[in-house]
């Protein structure tokens, strides 16, 4: 973003306690260690943080403006008149850093994509932006900046130049997806699927269809909504919409609809895709099965915008996988699958699915820890994951953390002696079962939520297995 104080006032409910109204600046950050000259500082208290104790860094740094909800912060050593921000008060700075950015998604009307889901987002949105840079200049979130704060931060990034946006919207309690909606003015809504996730502050499944369908409830009747055919809670939600759909799916009928899917071979899937009245091939280099969907929900959202079916495969097969996803690395000729980003129920699942698939000589050893945020269906979620882990094609299963662990007993109880189980203390035990046990040809998956950082297994793994 780009403006002059006046900008701020007209966005804000703020009083100028400094400066003039034609004081330009040029960018908006909430970082004072890597804020720059002339850029506009906005004070963001965090739980572990508040901007308001950097003032003085920032105003050395020569900043355009700064926005304060504690004026007493203040420092009181003066500054040279040429080299002081204007500097606004308003009574909520993250309320001020959202409002700036819905300032500037208006003053700069271009067409946004927005994605939610309880699986999938990020690569969607990756996907949807690979296709979108093949005829737009396009505007996306960077890495999982998808909340309360990384919304408005990539809006306010936004420069005349930019025709599409892309924008991943997550959630953690009802009302968030609502906010983000307001700021972001989506033309376009993806919902991805609805599962069990984030069940702390949500307690049911309905709860969570409800607070992911706050996107479909922000589109209006020029807007599209892209619906998963194959998610029967994402297709409640929009029998009763306002705005077009354009469904996609694998099992049911849709709009957009994939066919005569082929596994390559540890290298990814090869398939049909019906487009409406058009028929395209596609490849995918990617591990999951999952792609497939968040490939087709890209593909829905690329014919909304016209573009033209050779740039949409294009555009696909040129996606740049995010780390952590179904990652794929070979490491002393053994596979090795990191999918460590993130779990829940469904993800738990379609893993193993991945894993079940793989083409190996060797073991598939899957290494989980603890799925998160899952409240009181935590137990009964873990023991599921270890009945499926049973009937699986699973060799070792190495289990860290307390929830793991039931589901290591649980696939105990029905696999017995045909899973070698274990349940481990810590990533380092568990790296050092793997440096003495894996061999050439094994196949090792590595899936746990965020808290449970499993992607140190592997580090910690890769390191001694030099």
């Amino acid at each position: 973003m780009e403006g002059q104080t006046q900008d701020c006032l007209n966005a804000l409910e703020g009083q100028l306690l400094q400066g003039d109204l034609a004081c330009p600046f040029r960018g908006v950050s909430i970082n004072s260690r890597t804020v720059v000259r002339g850029e506009l500082f906005v004070c963001i208290k965090g739980d572990r943080f508040d901007g308001h104790d950097f003032l003085a860094d920032v105003i050395e740094k020569k900043v355009g403006g700064i926005i304060i909800s504690d004026p007493e912060k203040l420092p009181s050593k003066p500054v040279r008149s040429e080299e002081e921000p204007f500097v606004i008060h308003v009574q909520d700075t993250l309320k001020a850093l959202q409002d700036l950015a819905s300032f500037q998604r208006k003053r700069f009307p271009f067409q946004v994509v927005a994605i939610t889901g309880t699986n999938g987002k990020s690569t969607t949105k990756e996907m949807i932006a690979s296709i979108l840079e093949t005829k737009f200049k396009t505007l996306k979130t960077q890495g999982n900046l998808n909340n309360h704060i990384g919304v408005p931060l990539t809006l306010l990034k936004r420069e005349p130049s930019h025709e599409m946006g892309v924008l991943e919207l997550g959630m953690s309690a009802a009302g968030e997806i609502k906010r983000l909606a307001e700021i972001a003015q989506p033309d376009i809504g993806v919902i991805t699927n609805i599962s069990e996730g984030h069940l702390v502050q949500l307690k049911s499944l309905k709860d969570i269809q409800s607070a992911k369908g706050e996107l479909f409830d922000a589109l209006t009747e020029q807007s599209t909504a892209i619906v998963n055919a194959d998610d029967p809670l994402v297709l409640e939600l929009a029998r009763s919409l306002r705005a077009k759909t354009v469904t996609f799916g694998i099992d049911q009928p849709a709009d957009v609809r994939a066919s005569e899917i082929e596994n390559k071979d540890n290298l990814g899937f090869q398939f049909k895709v019906s487009l409406f009245d058009k028929t395209l091939s596609v490849r995918l280099p990617y591990l999951g099965y999952c792609n497939i969907y968040n490939a087709l929900a890209a593909l829905a959202t690329g014919y909304s915008l016209g573009i033209k079916e050779d740039a949409m495969t294009r555009g696909l097969e040129n996606y740049q996988r995010m780390s952590q996803r179904n990652e794929k690395i070979q490491h002393k000729e053994i596979d090795l699958i990191n999918d460590s980003y993130n779990a829940n129920p469904r993800s738990m699942t379609e893993a193993l699915k991945t894993l079940d698939n793989f083409k190996t000589q060797g073991r598939r050893i899957f290494v989980i820890g603890d799925m998160l945020e899952l409240g009181d269906r935590s137990i009964t979620a873990h023991q599921k994951l270890g009945e499926e882990i049973a009937a699986s094609k699973t060799n070792i299963l190495i289990a860290l953390g307390k929830l793991a662990s039931l589901s290591a007993k649980s696939a105990q109880a029905l696999a017995g002696e045909k899973i070698q189980i274990l349940e481990l203390a810590s990533h380092q035990e568990a790296a050092e079962f793997l440096t003495q046990e894996a061999v050439s040809g094994d196949c090792v998956m590595f899936k746990g939520s965020r808290g449970a950082a499993m992607e140190k297994v592997l580090q910690i793994f890769m390191e001694s297995k030099n």
